[in-house]
């Protein structure tokens, strides 16, 4: 079963993972990283590279959208 995760777990995640709060944001287009936004009834996770949007993933919920921008974040920064 998937982890629902909330923003505030989330970020304490990725803080004990070592992952940069430059490589990430939420709510907010942030250039050179990965973000998440509300779209309609749906959640994306993109990742924005010079202005641009390239859709990475959606979600039905905040939640299991977090869970797709934890893995992304986890998979690039693997080879860091």
């Amino acid at each position: 079963m998937e982890s629902m995760w909330t923003l505030e777990e989330l970020v304490v995640f990725l803080d004990r993972t070592g992952i940069d709060h430059s490589t990430y944001a939420f709510y907010a287009d942030k250039d050179e990283a990965y973000c998440l936004a509300k779209s309609g009834s749906e959640w994306v996770v993109y990742y924005s590279e010079r202005g641009k949007r390239n859709e990475l993933g959606w979600g039905k919920s905040e939640s299991q959208a977090l869970n797709l921008l934890k893995l992304f974040l986890l998979e690039a920064h693997k080879s860091i």
